[in-house]
């Protein structure tokens, strides 16, 4: 009887265990981060942006979105001309956060545009 019992008990907590694991199962719900590169306020066209592996080349806004998961990310940009950023964010689920990296003068053309 007592080997009947302790059978039952180590079913029950098999049978309890699989249930849930199978309860705490989700998807994560990615972040967006909004990183822009600029220039004593003008956005920087063509500048490269990398966020842990991903990597975007800045438009005429000098914007660049991305859709990470929740986390730690370095945040390198390299523009054409030498001028470099970094920065750090943490992103946690569904954040939307937006991000200014300012290169200074020296990634201005001298005629004050890029």
């Amino acid at each position: 009887m007592f080997k009947k019992l302790i059978a039952g008990f180590l079913g029950a907590a098999v049978v309890a265990g699989i249930s849930m694991t199978t309860a705490q199962a989700y998807q994560v719900k990615p972040a967006k981060l909004w990183v822009t590169v600029i220039a004593i306020g003008t956005p920087i066209e063509g500048a490269e942006i990398k966020v842990g592996d991903n990597t975007c080349t800045t438009g005429k806004n000098g914007t660049c979105v991305f859709e990470l998961k929740p986390g730690v990310y370095e945040i390198s940009v390299h523009e054409h001309g030498g001028a470099s950023a970094h920065t750090e964010v943490t992103l946690e689920e569904k954040n939307i956060r937006f991000i200014s990296l300012d290169l200074g003068a020296s990634a201005l053309h001298p005629s004050g545009h890029h």
